[in-house]
């Protein structure tokens, strides 16, 4: 429900929303997310589809493969390789690359400059633009503590670590916000073609989303119905203009996939190089198959992946949906983010291959992030629920700022990654590359300047929110200790996921040359299984 704010707390809310969007971008420009030797699949696949294309004037990424790196993310088509990525991304990539060629000469390595800037360019801007716009609506809405809700959502989810990636979930998320602004600016213009453009303009964002991550485009489609919800220009003429703008990315994916894979109807899905790739997408509908009730709780509560669990303020959603219900405020907006997160999630719990394989967090869920937001502060109206609602934004966001602060790819067999592997990196000295390199005592100034940010977005948020000052600092209390039980109190991994964990501190980090904190742990071992484990173990990772 909209409520009245003073205008000395609706500054304190602006300023709030203010050092949110600084906080964000500082640490999104001061880590790089490159490993050196690794170099992620995921992002990899299209950094060399873009450098295919520019340098080599072909999709073909074999090439590309020779001389930055082979991995699991390609497809093959007549005896050539290509990205096995949806290409928008891509697509958005390529005109930004090609600029930077004129300022830096031709890469060697997947860790040179041009690529760094290329994300800092093109995914990171888009990010923080529709967190800035989220905040916006929010504020405009008379929505209750709207920063402090933008800041849980920036810091306390996964968004901001695939905001500084070449990973196309945080963008696509971020597609998806701006095209349903685009919807609701127009829906408040007063100029007949002006309405027009802005209804073109969010089908285009949306069907770039399509393109970019092919599950979206059930998300797309609930947007088309937005679009219509009003009689402006005309529900057909609004829904119209709409599928127009969305249909040009269409026919740009039409094009590549011809170019590509021999047809307009076949996507690079259906042709994985990846022997295991390849037989999951056989199975059911490229992949997906009925929807699970083991799917959808683990991706609520599986102690690796749990939304709930590194994210526990999205339990104020549902209460949020309901009484957004009984508000009848914008409904249109309230039908849409409701249909967007049950169907979605619902189509989601159909991917057997639901925790992304090596990742942070819940990626294949992060669209749903603005939609369910925008229920959240309908959930917000006692200061009980404001109390508990900000506990749990400080247990989130020291969460991600110390599993951001490391590596940051984890298996979904290491449980409770946050203290299991990111503190125990952290703690052996092991940080996330920034933009300065991996100076001596980094570990330390990574997790400062990730838990400073995340301070510095919250605190205003917090007193902005209407709190009395004893119960903030209760809510901030409580979240530290909440997340120290996290960190400190939660099972230890098993041999096996240990000596995962040492691989990747031996192999990545440079700081175990000798692997003595390798050797130590695979002469613990005591069952067959286990000591096969630290034979293999130790043939691949022991010194060279």
């Amino acid at each position: 429900m909209a409520i009245m704010r003073s205008p000395a707390i609706e500054v304190s809310e602006r300023r709030a929303g203010v050092a949110i969007l600084a906080a964000f971008t500082l640490v999104s420009i001061v880590f790089t997310g490159q490993y050196r030797p690794f170099a992620n699949p995921n992002e990899l696949s299209r950094l060399q589809a873009v450098y295919a294309f520019v340098e080599d004037g072909t999709f073909r990424i074999d090439d590309a493969v020779l001389r930055f790196g082979s991995h699991e993310d390609r497809s093959l088509s007549a005896g050539h390789l290509y990205s096995n990525k949806a290409p928008g991304l891509t697509f958005a990539a390529i005109p930004v690359y090609r600029l930077l060629r004129v300022f830096f000469p031709r890469p060697t390595t997947p860790f040179d400059a041009i690529f760094v800037l290329l994300r800092i360019l093109v995914v990171t801007p888009l990010c923080v633009l529709a967190l800035a716009r989220f905040h916006s609506r929010l504020l405009t809405r008379g929505a209750r503590a709207p920063a402090l809700v933008t800041g849980a959502l920036a810091f306390g989810t996964p968004y901001l670590f695939y905001s500084r990636s070449f990973f196309s979930h945080a963008w696509t998320a971020a597609l998806l916000l701006l095209a349903l602004d685009l919807i609701q600016q127009a829906e408040e213009d007063g100029s007949r073609r002006r309405v027009g453009l802005l209804v073109f303009g969010a089908g285009l964002l949306a069907g770039w989303a399509a393109i970019s991550e092919y599950p979206l485009a059930i998300l797309c489609a609930l947007l088309l119905a937005r679009s219509a919800s009003r009689r402006k220009l005309g529900r057909a003429g609004r829904a119209g203009l709409f599928a127009l703008g969305a249909a040009l990315p269409l026919v740009l994916l039409l094009w590549y996939d011809t170019v590509c894979f021999g047809s307009p109807f076949v996507l690079s899905s259906a042709r994985e190089a990846s022997p295991r790739y390849a037989e999951l997408a056989r199975q059911g509908a490229f992949g997906f198959q009925a929807p699970s009730l083991k799917v959808a709780v683990a991706y609520l509560l599986h102690p690796a992946r749990g939304v709930l669990i590194y994210s526990p303020f999205f339990l104020w959603a549902a209460a949020g949906f309901v009484r957004w219900r009984r508000a009848r405020e914008r409904r249109a907006d309230w039908a849409f983010c409701l249909a967007a997160a049950a169907l979605f999630f619902f189509a989601m719990t159909a991917y057997p291959n639901w925790h992304g394989g090596w990742s942070l967090g819940n990626r294949y869920l992060l669209p749903l992030l603005f939609p369910v937001g925008f229920a959240l502060p309908y959930a917000l109206g006692s200061p009980i629920s404001r109390w508990g609602f900000a506990a749990a934004a400080v247990f989130s966001a020291g969460a991600h700022a110390i599993l951001s602060s490391t590596w940051t790819h984890y298996p979904a067999e290491l449980f409770w990654p946050a203290g299991n592997g990111a503190l125990w990196f952290l703690s052996h000295g092991w940080a996330a590359p920034g933009i300065l390199g991996d100076p001596p005592g980094w570990a330390i100034a990574a997790l400062t300047i990730s838990a400073v940010a995340a301070a510095a977005a919250l605190v205003p948020s917090l007193a902005a929110a209407g709190l009395p000052y004893a119960r903030t600092g209760l809510a901030v209390a409580t979240g530290l200790a909440a997340l120290a039980l996290l960190l400190f109190a939660a099972p230890r991994p098993d041999f096996f996921m240990a000596v995962w964990r040492a691989e990747i501190y031996s192999g990545l980090s440079g700081r175990d040359p000798s692997r003595e904190k390798l050797r130590a742990l695979l002469a613990t071992a005591s069952t067959p299984a286990e000591r096969r484990r630290a034979e293999q173990s130790w043939r691949f990772y022991g010194p060279r």
